[in-house]
């Protein structure tokens, strides 16, 4: 699908009412003041060069071989990552192969526990365990800094719980987080969630029924996107 064309279906199915999008950003998480207020709420999605190269900094929840892939910075403490989490599953259950989530850690300095669960996340992922362990940090995301870090891993299914605890006690940086905020300063990110779909980057997440929209004309066969 060639730029101009995408362009014509995110004209479509991306039209929000710029209320509702305005009383929503008043309670979305900012992890830096740019000192230049609240986003344009207006603003199209905008497509960015060299969005792939976070394929290879993220945690990838799905297939490698989805033809849709939905980038998020997230931070497992932001409450609207985790709403937009939910209106991920939700299309990923209706799409399936055809859609994968890469999570970048992006944890913000105003959450207490938003580095401490990254690190416990990669520590589920040495066991290949990322996926299942993303889910029970947003599932219990109420619980955190009251159930223990194994506790959640023991519900994501982590065999090894001995080798789990001894990473997250390990107070060496995690390469894959500083990765994510790294590229969140390439890319400027300085909100979560942020999300890009195929390299097209949104400036508030988009609902269900957009994501839905997005993910189907992505998904959909050439011949049926023209």
């Amino acid at each position: 699908m060639t730029i101009g064309s995408v362009e014509r279906v995110l004209s479509g199915v991306l039209t929000l009412s710029a209320a509702v999008i305005a009383v929503a950003l008043a309670h979305r998480e900012f992890g830096r003041s740019t000192g230049r207020g609240a986003p344009n709420t207006n603003t199209p999605p905008s497509y960015v060069k060299n969005w792939n190269t976070l394929l290879q900094v993220g945690e990838l929840v799905g297939s490698a071989d989805a033809p849709v892939k939905v980038i998020e910075f997230g931070d497992f403490e932001c409450p609207f990552c985790r709403r937009s989490d939910s209106l991920y599953r939700v299309a990923a259950s209706k799409f399936g192969q055809s859609v994968a989530l890469i999570f970048v850690h992006f944890p913000l300095g105003i959450h207490r526990f938003a580095v401490p669960a990254a690190r416990a996340s990669e520590c589920a992922a040495r066991q290949g365990r990322f996926a299942a362990f993303h889910d029970k940090l947003y599932d219990r995301q109420d619980s955190l800094g009251l159930k223990t870090w194994t506790s959640f891993a023991v519900d994501a299914g982590v065999p090894d719980t001995a080798a789990f605890g001894a990473c997250v006690q390990d107070v060496k940086p995690v390469s894959q987080i500083q990765a994510g905020l790294d590229a969140g300063k390439r890319f400027n990110v300085n909100s979560t969630p942020t999300v890009l779909v195929n390299g097209w980057r949104f400036q508030y997440p988009p609902n269900g029924e957009q994501l839905d929209s997005i993910i189907a004309a992505f998904s959909a066969p050439i011949a049926e996107r023209r």
